[in-house]
């Protein structure tokens, strides 16, 4: 598992494993506050934050609270297909 002082690669994709400790099935597991598992080359990385809807994806919107919670990263998460779903971070400033 990857810690959060690892770094993640912008502009690639992740592929996601698990919503809240379940398999996602749609775009519509992806609501509100969540923690995602991710994997990209055999390594997990956990990431939680809120998520919103676009017009062609969703967003999930990292937080950091020891920082009065300013958002650290946003991750577009978008679907391949019926069962795999992808989150490509993108720095926030």
């Amino acid at each position: 598992m990857a810690s959060a002082a690892e770094p993640v690669e912008s502009g690639q994709s992740y592929t996601i494993t698990h919503v809240d400790g379940r398999e996602p099935e749609s775009l519509d597991d992806f609501t509100g506050d969540v923690h995602l598992t991710l994997v990209r080359n055999g390594q997990q990385l956990h990431v939680e934050g809120a998520v919103t809807r676009t017009a062609d994806s969703l967003r999930l919107c990292k937080k950091d609270l020891a920082l009065q919670d300013r958002d650290i990263r946003v991750w577009t998460i978008t679907g391949r297909d019926n069962s795999s779903f992808l989150a490509t971070p993108h720095a926030a400033f």
